[in-house]
């Protein structure tokens, strides 16, 4: 198992009052699984993916990473975790306008355990032709497409060999064939064992899940996707 959540929520004091950020819940991510989370705007889909990658604390519960807690001190060493075993992809592909195509894909290289520069070089070169930019390793992000900027931002997730991919409306602001595209890489590393778990509202996403999660503001339920 990759990652366990035992009820987990997140809430905070605004105002003189408790605003619940995201109701109490349950999940198992396992190798290949491909988790959609869905629900309305307010129902807590991006604060549950903050639980799930460590950036946030929940106010109850807790989540496990292979076994051990990401939130008790001396387990885990959080943010090795998230730049050794984890993947991350946005809406917006937030790349660094002065660097080139392959500079921006190797920047997950500049945290963690050093690999050698002939390595990140090959390695993200071999990613860029997998997501299909191969030739565009010299370019900068201003002289690319919104697809082209997400694929850059695929790769670079891709760099450390993640366990889990976290994506948080990915095809959000993309048209209908590169969103087609990116789902269908996602799909693509859960058959080579890495771990998807997606917040999206578009509902033609879920059929590329093997599991969905609906939340709501007052309660949220896991459900199995058929086919």
């Amino acid at each position: 198992m990759f990652l366990k959540a035992t009820d987990i929520s997140r809430s905070y004091a605004l105002g003189g009052r408790q605003v619940h950020a995201l109701e109490k819940v349950s999940l198992e991510v396992a190798e290949s699984d491909f988790l959609i989370v869905t629900g309305p705007s307010g129902s807590g889909k991006s604060t549950l993916l903050n639980i799930l990658s460590g950036f946030d604390h929940p106010t109850t519960g807790d989540v496990e990473y292979k076994g051990n807690s990401l939130f008790i001190p001396g387990k885990l060493d959080v943010a090795r975790v998230r730049n050794s075993s984890f993947g991350f992809i946005y809406q917006t592909p937030h790349l660094i306008a002065d660097k080139t195509v392959l500079e921006n894909v190797a920047l997950a290289f500049h945290y963690g355990e050093w690999v050698e520069r002939k390595e990140v070089e090959r390695r993200c070169s071999q990613l860029l032709d997998y997501v299909g930019l191969g030739n565009l390793i010299d370019r900068h992000p201003a002289t690319l497409s919104g697809g082209e900027m997400q694929r850059v931002v695929f790769a670079r997730a891709l760099a450390r060999e993640p366990d889990i991919i976290f994506a948080d409306e990915p095809t959000g602001s993309l048209d209908e064939n590169n969103s087609k595209n990116i789902l269908g890489m996602l799909k693509q590393q859960t058959r080579q064992g890495r771990a998807v778990v997606m917040v999206t509202h578009e509902a033609d996403a879920i059929s590329y899940g093997t599991s969905y999660l609906s939340l709501q503001k007052a309660r949220a339920g896991v459900s199995e996707v058929s086919g």
